[in-house]
């Protein structure tokens, strides 16, 4: 049986030795030179988007009951937290990308036309999109595009990087896909999910109490706790705490704010609270993982 856990993008970088990663953000990933292709061997859950381009060979997906085989020229577009068993044999070739769920969903807004043309983007829900020939070689030169753009030493790579990923997306969003059959419940607790979500991701720093959410959404802190459990197999509780250490973990690396600013930015009671935070969850001190 796969593990229950969730693994960030960094996570699955560095287990399965993804070289062509930007920060947090986006990650190219090919089994040809990975040796790997099935990026949910462990855990079968993972906190990132995912688009998987099935090159050769035949691979099985359950999800939500529902099981399917994918075949060469099929994209799997795999949304987080979402439970995804997948069965790739050795002789299965894939390629994709990986994108952090916040500057996946920045992408959804880059321009009115943009939002317009990619109602069809998956944002929650798995799709299968089933692409002919030059559909298959255009989008795996995209992603080739964002690959070489991941290792530009370049003043505006990361506005770069995030060009070449939203036209990945508009390509997908004009792709026929097929998508299973969900129960009209589970469309209203999907829908539940993505406002949370959204919430969560602008109010994590300051809000990180599940009343607030429940609040919002005007549904009992209970079913709110209900849905979030069996749509990511997480608490509210750890998905709040999984941002404030992934913005703590950003901020220490990228920022040259002081252990008190970034305590007051994540709204620690105190310096001495945020570092014990960091601690429990990294192993080691805030200075001590900033001067890694």
């Amino acid at each position: 049986m796969v593990a229950r856990g969730n693994l960030s993008l960094p996570q699955l970088a560095e287990r399965y030795h993804i070289k062509d990663i930007l920060g947090a953000s986006v990650a190219y990933f090919s089994s040809e030179e990975a040796g790997e292709n099935d990026l949910r061997a462990v855990t079968n859950r993972i906190s990132c988007y995912e688009l998987q381009l099935i090159r050769e060979g035949v691979a099985h997906i359950s999800l939500n009951g529902n099981e399917m085989d994918v075949h060469p020229g099929d994209l799997l577009a795999l949304t987080p937290f979402q439970p995804v068993d997948c069965v790739f044999p050795k002789d299965v070739v894939s390629e994709g990308l990986l994108v952090e769920g916040e500057f996946y969903e920045s992408l959804l807004s880059m321009g009115r036309d943009s939002d317009i043309s990619m109602q069809n983007i998956p944002v929650k829900t798995t799709f299968v999109y089933h692409l002919n020939e030059d559909q298959v070689s255009e989008l795996s030169g995209i992603f080739q595009q964002v690959r070489k753009a991941i290792h530009y030493v370049h003043a505006y790579k990361m506005e770069m990087v995030r060009s070449l990923v939203h036209v990945c997306l508009l390509f997908i969003s004009e792709l026929p896909y097929y998508q299973h059959l969900v129960t009209r419940d589970f469309r209203h607790k999907e829908d539940i999910l993505k406002i949370f979500l959204y919430l969560a991701h602008n109010n994590f720093r300051c809000q990180r109490q599940i009343q607030f959410y429940a609040d919002k959404l005007n549904i009992t802190t209970t079913y709110l706790s209900k849905v979030v459990r069996e749509l990511t197999g997480n608490t509210v509780n750890n998905y709040l705490t999984m941002l404030a250490y992934e913005e703590s973990c950003n901020l220490l690396k990228t920022s040259d704010m002081t252990l008190g600013e970034i305590s007051d930015a994540l709204n620690f009671h105190d310096q001495s609270a945020f570092s014990n935070f960091f601690k429990l969850h990294s192993g080691c001190s805030p200075k001590e993982y900033r001067n890694r």
